[in-house]
């Protein structure tokens, strides 16, 4: 019997992270929990006193209101897919998208009771910075963002980090008893800023439309 429920259990699995993220500076202060299995995506945050769930799974990008019980299921665009196979996980790889865009590294720094690698990059829209954690998870623990046009400063933590956590897959369905409005990614760019209803809008748009909306 043992044997039987040990072979059941859900075990740990090496891809698999959590970790909170804190937002704050000149936005709204949000704080965002976030699991990952493989490709498998999801979060939590509250945003406006309404508890917002995404989940990204295959070409679905969800997003659901547990307070009014209304969700969408939007298409992900072709690039989101090919670019997030690229990744080790889902979220937490701003180091590698401002490395690729040109990012310099400035120094060490210890953040956190840890060592972090602080890279910078600088252009027209402004400055972004990343201090990663030295060894080869490369995991991101703080991210600073200057907007040049106007003038506004947004400051990332990320706090927690865990991997090898026993998830099930299950983890990353909606709750079937929220009805989903499902649309195409085509539809989504026509109707986005007109007559589109969301729950709230899409988070992680790199998980939506790419790295190069």
């Amino acid at each position: 019997m043992a044997l039987l429920l040990l072979s059941q259990a859900v075990l740990a699995d090496e891809t698999t992270w959590y970790a909170e993220k804190y937002a704050s500076g000149d936005v709204p202060v949000r704080v965002e929990h976030l699991w990952s299995k493989g490709q498998l995506f999801r979060s939590e945050a509250v945003i406006a006193g309404h508890p917002i769930v995404t989940i990204v799974r295959a070409d679905q990008y969800i997003i659901i209101d547990r307070l009014s019980r209304t969700g969408v299921s939007i298409q992900r665009s072709a690039t989101a897919i090919a670019e997030q196979k690229t990744h080790p996980r889902p979220f937490g790889n701003e180091l590698a998208s401002i490395q690729r865009a040109g990012a310099e590294f400035v120094r060490t720094e210890e953040f956190g009771g840890r060592k972090c690698d602080l890279y910078r990059l600088t252009n027209d829209q402004g400055r972004r910075e990343v201090c990663a954690t030295t060894d080869d998870a490369k995991l991101p623990v703080l991210l600073k963002i200057w907007m040049r046009r106007s003038n506004r400063v947004v400051e990332g933590r990320y706090l927690n980090w865990t991997n090898m956590l026993p998830i099930e897959d299950s983890y990353f369905e909606p709750d079937p008893r929220i009805p989903l409005t499902t649309i195409s990614y085509d539809e989504y760019i026509k109707r986005a800023r007109k007559d589109l209803p969301l729950p709230a809008p899409p988070l992680y748009r790199e998980l939506l439309h790419g790295s190069g909306s």
